[in-house]
C-alpha cells in the first residue's frame, strides 16, 4: 500500500501561487482593459512592439488574437512560473535557514527572472510575427527581457510576500546520516 504523501506549504508553492495569480490577473480582460484605460502610459512600450505586462494565462484568445498567439502567451506564463520556482528552490537549497527578508528577496527576484525569460520568449515571438531581420530578433528579445524584468520589479512584491510568509524549511540533514 503506498504511503500517503505529506503536503506542506513551502516557499516554492508560495512563489508558484503568486506567479499563477499574477499571470491569471494579467490575462483577465476586465483588469487588462481597466489598467490600460486609466494608466494609458503603460501602453507606450507596446506601441514600439514590446510585449505588454506579464504574460496572461487564459483559456481563450483575447479579442482578435489567434489561438497560436494565445498558446505562445500560455507557454510564456508557464515558463515564467517554472523559472520562478527554480529560482526559489535554489534559494531554499542554498540557504535553508534564511530569514523572512531573504525569502522576500528570493520571491521578488524570482518574478524578475521569470519575467525576463518569459519576456525574451515573447519578444522572439513578436520578431517572428513581424518577420524582423537579425537585428530585430535581437532587439525584440532584449526589449522583451528588459520590460519583463521591469514588470517583475513592479509586481514582484506579491510572490515575494507570499514566499516570506511560508514557513522556513530549516537546516537540511544529509541523507547519509
Amino acid at each position: 500500500m503506498p504511503m500517503p504523501t505529506k503536503h506542506r506549504w513551502t516557499a516554492t508553492t508560495s512563489v508558484l501561487c503568486g506567479c499563477l495569480l499574477l499571470t491569471v490577473a494579467c490575462g483577465a480582460a476586465p483588469l487588462l482593459t481597466s489598467v490600460t484605460a486609466h494608466v494609458g502610459t503603460v501602453l507606450v512600450p507596446s506601441a514600439l512592439g514590446v510585449p505588454f505586462g506579464l504574460p496572461g494565462l487564459r483559456a481563450t484568445p483575447l479579442g482578435g488574437t489567434t489561438w497560436a498567439w494565445q498558446l505562445t502567451e500560455d507557454f510564456a506564463a508557464t515558463v515564467l512560473c517554472a523559472v520562478a520556482v527554480l529560482r526559489v528552490r535554489r534559494h531554499v537549497r542554498l540557504r535553508p535557514d534564511g530569514g523572512r527578508v531573504r525569502r522576500l528577496a528570493a520571491g521578488w527576484t524570482a518574478l524578475v527572472a521569470g519575467g525576463a525569460v518569459a519576456g525574451t520568449w515573447r519578444g522572439l515571438v513578436v520578431a517572428r510575427m513581424v518577420e524582423a531581420g537579425w537585428g530585430g530578433w535581437c532587439g525584440y528579445a532584449v526589449a522583451g527581457a528588459v520590460f519583463g524584468a521591469v514588470w517583475g520589479v513592479v509586481l514582484g512584491w506579491l510572490p515575494g510576500a507570499l514566499t516570506a510568509c511560508a514557513p522556513p524549511s530549516g537546516p537540511r540533514r544529509s541523507p547519509h546520516v
